[in-house]
């Protein structure tokens, strides 16, 4: 009997399929303030239970994760809005040079977007281990940058670290405005060894209804 090949984590496999999800374990980096993963076994076969059984405990911010606009908007739409077919697309992969602090709307206003595209940007962000402790010094998406790209029609918008907007920011300029357009935004995405360029994106959160954010596995195919 032949088994499927096995993913591995930011690793080319066969049909050029990459996974660009961070791996969630009790060391992963957590946002200031947000609950850490946890993990605890309420039944185990090595004290004579008849099965294993595990209680977690995360924010549902956690590692890669999607936003949807209720994390930032009252009573806006949740992950019951948007289907599964709307987090599945064509996309865009970008390596922004290690040398920018930031994505600004000049390196925007260049790239080769398309109506509906789904765009990641592969940072200086990438270098850092996603088990590290958290740092303030991350790249992040400028708010003018953020227009330059509702301007050319994304629909989700991801990158490398735990939040697009400058972590001194404390009113989320840029998590507004994207998702006040219904521009969804992932983050904590896994782009070491992600094809750069174009290719088909799936975006598979976990199916749990009224949500502002869930945890997603993200999958690109060249």
């Amino acid at each position: 009997m032949k088994h499927p090949p096995k993913i591995k984590s930011g690793k080319k496999f066969k049909k050029s399929i990459y996974d660009l999800t961070a791996p969630i374990t009790e060391k992963i980096t957590v946002f200031p303030g947000d609950p850490e993963f946890k993990k605890e076994l309420v039944c185990s076969l090595e004290k004579g239970q008849t099965f294993n059984l595990c209680h977690m405990q995360l924010g549902n911010h956690t590692g890669t994760h999607i936003d949807y606009p209720k994390h930032v908007i009252q009573d806006a739409k949740t992950s019951s809005d948007f289907p599964i077919e709307y987090l599945i697309g064509s996309g865009l992969i970008i390596s922004v040079p290690d040398t920018e602090k930031s994505v600004t709307k000049e390196f925007v206003s260049e790239l080769p977007i398309l109506k509906s595209d789904i765009v990641f940007f592969k940072t200086a962000n990438s270098k850092l281990s996603k088990e590290d402790k958290f740092t303030s010094k991350y790249v992040y998406i400028e708010a003018d940058a953020a227009e330059e790209l509702l301007k050319k029609g994304v629909k989700i918008v991801g990158i490398d670290y735990l939040s697009v907007d400058k972590y001194e920011s404390e009113d989320l300029p840029v998590h507004k405005f994207l998702l006040s357009k219904e521009v969804l935004i992932v983050e904590g995405l896994e782009l070491n060894n992600a094809p750069i360029g174009r290719c088909e994106i799936l975006i598979v959160p976990v199916n749990i209804p009224n949500m502002d954010g869930l945890p997603v596995r993200v999958l690109a195919k060249k």
